[in-house]
């Protein structure tokens, strides 16, 4: 009799884990969607909302199978009904709602792929690739409507390099003193993701600090937004040397409600994944860069992140918040 293999190979730590965060991470963007989608008003942004929202209840729900069949707890995640504010006032607008898509349209391509490049069961892989082949296409049709709508960003034009050269001076890499040379391509490409993602952090900061009623989490957030602000300044002041243009546009992304959309627990994690987010950028940023002076601010940014995240980690676990994620057992 002929035995199905992927039967009798148990995932491996890689699989369990990947899919344990690609639960958690599908719940907050179920949350997200379902506030976006109570009070959007743009029917063009309505309709990607709601395809969103729907892409992320079949993953949930084909993730979820997964941890049944393989007699895995499931983890608790996020729960609308428990995070979300039924029928509370728009706190973001209808632009940071497409931008917020975007960026997680972006985040899940890029853990997809990772979960696909980490798994070694056959169905795992299959899984992962249908996810990304999902969320690549949700990245697409979200550029499209953007574009469609004027409110793309696109990154910096430059001439096209028409010989080729080699580089023959040691200052290349300086950049301390005396004129810098100009950045490279790539350089304003990493330059460019971090500065648009804090420039969506500021904004979820200072929206999550006016309706917060825990006094600890308003100066969290606000401690969040002055990061962010002063990130955004140090990469525009590097652009600006350059003569690149920087500017990212929208309207203002922050209404004046002061009541919260959802739970102070929620809000606080959503931070802590932005702030993850931006280590991992700020790391990929480090490693591209041939300037020593960007290399330094870089240094700082992780520096003053990773200590603004590990409080806000200590924050979650004082308020038993944070759920454990899957680990080895200890060593008897």
């Amino acid at each position: 009799m002929k035995t199905n293999k992927v039967e009798i190979v148990k995932l491996t730590s890689a699989e369990i884990s990947a899919l344990w965060a690609t639960n958690i991470n599908v719940s907050v963007v179920i949350c997200m969607m379902t506030h976006f989608l109570e009070t959007c008003t743009d029917p063009e942004i309505l309709k990607l909302l709601e395809e969103t929202k729907q892409l992320a209840e079949k993953h949930m729900n084909e993730i979820e199978q997964v941890f049944v069949k393989e007699k895995i707890v499931v983890p608790e995640a996020f729960k609308a009904e428990k995070h979300v504010v039924h029928k509370a006032p728009k706190l973001f607008s209808d632009i940071y709602y497409i931008q917020c898509v975007l960026q997680m349209s972006k985040f899940g391509v890029a853990s997809h792929t990772l979960g696909l490049t980490i798994s070694a069961r056959e169905d795992m892989r299959i899984l992962y690739k249908n996810l990304m082949d999902d969320v690549s296409q949700l990245y697409n049709h979200v550029v499209s409507v953007m574009q469609e709508k004027g409110i793309y960003v696109r990154m910096p034009f430059m001439n096209y390099p028409n010989e080729i050269d080699f580089i023959n001076k040691e200052n290349f890499l300086t950049g301390w003193f005396g004129r810098r040379r100009s950045l490279l391509g790539i350089e304003v490409t990493h330059l460019m993701i971090n500065a648009f993602q804090n420039e969506m952090g500021m904004q979820l900061c200072t929206g999550f600090s006016q309706v917060t009623q825990d006094v600890e989490l308003r100066e969290y957030f606000l401690r969040g937004k002055n990061l962010c602000k002063h990130i955004v300044s140090s990469i525009y002041d590097v652009m600006e040397e350059s003569e690149v243009p920087a500017a990212i546009t929208w309207d203002q992304g922050v209404t004046n409600s002061t009541v919260a959309p959802f739970s102070d627990q929620f809000m606080l994690f959503i931070i802590g994944i932005l702030s993850n987010l931006g280590i991992a950028a700020y790391g990929v940023g480090l490693s591209s860069t041939m300037r020593r002076d960007i290399s330094a601010m870089y240094a700082n940014f992780l520096t003053k992140t990773g200590a603004f995240g590990e409080d806000g980690m200590n924050l979650m676990i004082e308020r038993k918040w944070m759920e454990q994620p899957p680990q080895f057992e200890a060593a008897k």
